[in-house]
């Protein structure tokens, strides 16, 4: 893989993100007007059915963000060791893939992420593990919302088998499925933002990584 990459991939990978923030956001806004105006008469009210198409629209747009912003991941990690750094405690490929071990996807992606964000800053080793405040915001937000949703779907794959009932009132589920859209439209922003910090840090100057633009 080519290093060069990175501003391209950071440009998909910002696009992906914004749109999943702005679906997320008017989920939120969809899901609360569906509330407020709920008719239990009306099999064909529009509301539901259009929450329907932005969940559908939601989700495609999340898979399709996730290919550029692992290659952003992987190529910036790159360039860190193609620039001779030392002391880099995770690699492009464990960093990258690490979002899909289970157990390990709970806090590797994190730490990767908090390294990458402050050696291409220009941190020293000894810092590299230092708090970096929207990586924190990014994950506290990426799987407490993860947390939420799974909780959600449970909760409605359970409530639809024959002869079980769910003792959490509608309103809670409400409640949980918007804290989660908000939180998901929480993780997309921090994500722009360190995509934005990471990807100038290392164009500009920071890291002297110039023989890869």
């Amino acid at each position: 893989m080519q290093t060069g990459n990175l501003r391209t991939f950071a440009l998909l990978a910002t696009i992906g993100a914004w749109m999943v923030f702005a679906l997320s956001l008017l989920s939120v806004v969809v899901t609360g007007l569906s509330v407020v105006f709920r008719d239990p008469g009306n099999e064909l009210a529009p509301l539901p059915a259009v929450l329907a198409l932005i969940g559908i629209a939601l989700n495609l747009t999340f898979l399709g963000s996730v290919i550029p912003v692992l290659l952003w991941i992987y190529t910036a990690h790159a360039n860190l060791r193609a620039a001779g750094m030392r002391g880099l405690n995770h690699s492009p490929g464990w960093a990258t893939f690490s979002f899909f071990v289970p157990v390990a996807n709970f806090f590797v992606p994190f730490v990767a992420m908090r390294e990458l964000a402050n050696r291409s800053a220009g941190e020293p080793e000894e810092f590299a593990g230092s708090s970096v405040d929207d990586v924190s915001s990014w994950w506290s937000c990426w799987v407490v919302s993860a947390i939420v949703i799974t909780m959600v779907l449970l909760t409605v794959f359970v409530d639809a088998l024959p002869g079980i009932w769910v003792t959490t009132p509608t309103w809670a589920v409400l409640a949980l499925t918007l804290f989660g859209q908000l939180l998901f439209a929480g993780a997309a922003w921090f994500l722009i933002k360190i995509l934005r910090q990471v990807t100038a840090n290392q164009l500009s100057g920071a890291v002297d990584l110039g023989m890869f633009e």
